[in-house]
């Protein structure tokens, strides 16, 4: 917050990494922006599109993280939809929804995704934490609702508590 893309170290170190794609998170979840991020809504928005542009105006793919996704929508399932929207608007190649909890239900997923496909067209992708052993169930459900970019771990290991364990 704050800082325009052009200053903020961490693209810049992206852009000089040598990668071909970055793959970026943004919040949201509007509690996320409002209480951890402490900005308004609308900086939020500015900040996703503004983050990918750069990027891709320095030559790099870019993959759109959409961080704490599920419950986002559940909360406010307009906001949610519009900082996907701006990652699709200023570029993104892929907008991946994350169960960063990992409490959301495989069948709640399928629904969830039908609606954002509603609202988007790049294509979907899934990263699950695996909080209530739901990782790989829930990661299959969003391959079997359309996702066709999967981000999981081998054999499970990773952030927190576990990601989906690809090997399943």
């Amino acid at each position: 917050p704050g800082v325009s893309p052009q200053e903020d170290a961490n693209l810049n170190a992206f852009i000089a990494s040598g990668a071909q794609t970055i793959t970026i998170f943004g919040k949201t979840w509007d509690l996320h922006v409002t209480d951890a991020l402490k900005v308004p809504l609308e900086e939020n928005l500015a900040m996703i599109r503004e983050s990918v542009a750069y990027l891709l105006d320095n030559g790099k793919e870019v993959f759109y993280d959409a961080e704490h996704f599920f419950d986002g929508y559940k909360a406010n399932p307009e906001y949610a939809l519009q900082t996907l929207q701006e990652a699709q608007g200023a570029g993104a190649s892929v907008v991946i929804l994350c169960d960063t909890n990992g409490g959301t239900l495989p069948g709640e997923i399928t629904q969830i995704m039908e609606a954002v496909r509603k609202a988007i067209t790049v294509p979907l992708g899934i990263h699950c934490h695996n909080d209530s052993e739901l990782a790989v169930a829930s990661t299959l459900a969003a391959v079997q609702a359309g996702a066709t970019q999967v981000q999981g771990t081998t054999n499970g290991l990773g952030e927190r508590c576990g990601n989906a364990n690809l090997m399943s």
